[in-house]
């Protein structure tokens, strides 16, 4: 993907800050270093590298993030000899609010915020009387939809890591941050982005280019119906899902997707570890994913049976299955399925509609390789294992067992070891 030099120089800015100080600078550069060239105003011929440019950095720091809520929600564990924070903070949860495993996925999202609201003030001051800016109605919504969408996103994703503590949601103007929103706060306004994106989108249509593989419409929606399960809002689930891109006939892996290549100087998948890794880089699946799962369900096929010996780091055994969801370094990774979509159906309805939540739970399950589940017997405890088998080591198990108040239910591998419920704010983030 090629990212366009205005937005490179914001991103290239914000990395070196946190490869030499791994934090953010006096916690008023999360929105990176003021630019006016993209803000000043967006030209047809910029605004597919500035697209570009968005979807390419959202990758940055993916694989750290993925791999710290995996680890705390005891997904796997994450071998790295180089840093023996991955088998010590995460899993003891005694967290440094100055550390990579936090600063860095964090300046990262909020990167990418910077970007949407570069692009969302550059359409603002485009000039309406130059021909290469003279943006029709429809043409703005949609460009006004692609940025808040992504926003959202990006927004929802640290907001998965400090819960409670909350995070800013206006940032706009580097000179004047917003305050910190609570939770369910910065919850409900990440809906309204979407809902408002939405309404955009649906008029606008798509911006090019779309390298995702559904609509920005459909992702949309989907990722609505996402957080409005976590708002408890199972009715916004069921219409955002209306016009999401679930289907209960098509492939579980249908979806919207980080891509990677090897060409030229775009970016690798650094969740690809080859089998039988070394301590030097390696993800381990916990044994209970191993243990725990139902005879003949295909899902366990994501751990796969180390052919060289157990890898038993820092008191962690027995270490006999690596997490194997990618093949190769340019497989993409998922931003949210079909499956997970699905399941979202089903937990929408368990309580009022319990013959629709079996429906969809029993598509899931075929889909595994497994029978039917027995009719009346759906609950949050089959809501939570199907989960847990569909969208293993994707991110989402330590912040289901939150939302269910059901954390409790992690294993603690070793003496001293403890459960993770949040990530602190950055230290210098300016509280």
């Amino acid at each position: 993907m090629k990212i366009t030099n205005k937005l490179k120089v914001l991103f290239m800015t914000l990395i070196g800050l946190l490869v030499f100080g791994c934090t953010i600078e006096d916690g008023k550069d999360l929105n990176g270093p003021a630019t006016s060239t993209v803000s000043e105003g967006v030209s047809r011929t910029e605004l597919p590298q500035v697209v570009s440019g968005i979807l390419a950095d959202m990758r940055d720091r993916l694989n750290t993030q993925i791999d710290v809520i995996s680890v705390v929600g005891r997904d796997y564990w994450r071998h790295q000899s180089s840093d023996p924070r991955w088998t010590g903070d995460l899993m003891t949860g005694v967290l440094d609010d100055n550390a990579f495993y936090l600063t860095t996925p964090y300046a990262a999202r909020y990167a990418v915020v910077k970007e949407c609201n570069q692009l969302l003030q550059g359409l603002e001051n485009s000039d309406p009387n130059l021909t290469t800016e003279n943006w029709s109605d429809s043409e703005q919504g949609a460009i006004r939809g692609f940025a808040n969408t992504f926003k959202a996103y990006e927004l929802l994703s640290v907001l998965n890591m400090l819960y409670q503590n909350g995070i800013r949601t206006d940032v706009a103007d580097p000179d004047n941050l917003g305050g910190f929103e609570g939770y369910d706060a910065a919850l409900t306004t990440i809906i309204g982005l979407l809902n408002s994106a939405a309404t955009d989108l649906a008029a606008g249509g798509d911006v090019s280019p779309n390298t995702l593989g559904v609509s920005y419409l459909e992702f949309n929606r989907a990722l609505t119906a996402r957080a409005a399960a976590y708002q408890g809002n199972y009715s916004l689930v069921l219409s955002a899902l209306e016009d999401s891109f679930m289907d209960f006939s098509g492939d579980m892996y249908l979806g919207a997707y980080y891509q990677f290549s090897a060409a030229g100087s775009d970016e690798l998948n650094q969740l690809f570890f080859a089998l039988n890794s070394t301590g030097a880089n390696a993800r381990i699946a916990h044994p209970d994913f191993v243990s725990s799962a139902e005879a003949g369900d295909s899902r366990k096929g994501k751990a796969v049976k180390r052919t060289s010996g157990e890898l038993n780091i820092g008191g962690l055994t027995p270490g006999t299955h690596d997490v194997y969801i990618y093949k190769s370094s340019t497989d993409p990774v998922a931003m949210i399925r079909n499956e997970e979509l699905i399941l979202l159906y089903a937990e929408a309805n368990m309580v009022d509609n319990p013959g629709e939540a079996e429906m969809a739970i029993n598509v899931v399950r075929d889909a595994a390789g497994l029978d039917p589940v027995v009719p009346g017997t759906v609950d949050e405890d089959r809501l939570l294992y199907e989960r847990r088998y569909s969208l293993f080591a994707e991110g989402h198990r330590w912040i289901d067992l939150r939302r269910f108040d059901r954390l409790d239910e992690l294993v603690i591998d070793r003496a001293g070891d403890n459960i993770v419920t949040q990530f602190p704010i950055p230290q210098n983030e300016g509280q």
